[in-house]
């Protein structure tokens, strides 16, 4: 019996898809679009700590911030909220289900934005000295060692004179090993200093180390939250876990990894 085959006309010419290949791509998006509303609702221990971090800013009143890495956007729009209408926060993210719920929550805020991008495929103004200021927050960890040099760069190329990077990211060096399986790219408190000062765009990098420890009810949510994380399920990390999880007596788990603060300036 022969496949079923479709055309589908793209921007850069036509695609022939078949039937079978067409059932994987809706499985896979079904359950990226799965994932995305699971993180949307657990991902409240990274925006308790994205936003400790982000007051510790003192973002001023009609700045323009870019957020690398948003997610669905909680703290896009809480940076929203202090620039103030005259400001603007543009969020961006790799993973399109996550941007999709990013913008039907922000329809009605006029100083809000969300793009599908990362520093790697491009982002608005991401060639002109166009914001005060490029936070990440969470994210840093999982772009890759090369694409670092990329993310640093185009940090440099999209902030105004006097502009400001600021990032929150894990420190907890992994074994190659474990950064495959986990696909977290983190780097010490040394590394990260030694990536900066080799490039040589900013001044004043300041790294600093931070222990923010992340509390679950129970193991379960801990899965639903690592699940709507990294796409991933947890039982198949046991090291990781081992490592970096506690049970407590009370049935509550607690997960502490190293994290870092990094600020720098553009001259």
């Amino acid at each position: 019996m022969g496949l079923t085959r479709f055309t589908v006309e793209t921007g850069y010419g036509r695609l022939f898809i078949f039937k079978a290949q067409i059932s994987n791509i809706l499985t896979i998006h079904a359950r990226m679009e799965a994932d995305a509303k699971a993180y949307d609702k657990v991902s409240g221990l990274q925006i308790e700590a994205g936003s400790r971090f982000i007051r510790d800013l003192n973002l001023s009143l009609g700045d323009k911030v870019l957020d690398m890495g948003c997610g669905t956007g909680h703290l896009t729009k809480y940076i929203a909220d202090i620039v103030g209408p005259d400001g603007l926060a543009i969020g961006v993210d790799p993973d399109a289900e996550r941007i999709k719920i990013a913008q039907e929550k922000s329809k009605d805020v006029s100083n809000l934005q969300f793009y599908l991008g990362s520093s790697a495929i491009g982002f608005p103004h991401d060639n002109e000295p166009y914001y005060d200021v490029h936070i990440s927050t969470s994210a840093f960890h999982w772009v890759p060692y090369e694409e670092k040099v990329i993310y640093i760069q185009k940090a440099y190329q999209c902030l105004k004179p006097g502009g400001r990077l600021a990032i929150w990211c894990s420190s907890a060096k992994l074994s190659d090993d474990e950064a495959v399986t986990a696909s977290v790219y983190s780097l010490n408190e040394e590394g990260y200093r030694d990536l900066f000062q080799k490039m040589g765009l900013f001044e004043n990098v300041l790294v600093e180390q931070r222990i923010f420890p992340y509390r679950f009810k129970s193991f379960e949510e801990y899965k639903q939250w690592f699940k709507g994380t990294i796409h991933k399920d947890a039982n198949d990390y046991r090291n990781f876990i081992k490592k970096y999880v506690t049970m407590e007596g009370d049935g509550q788990v607690t997960y502490i990894l190293p994290r870092v603060s990094i600020t720098a300036c553009k001259s």
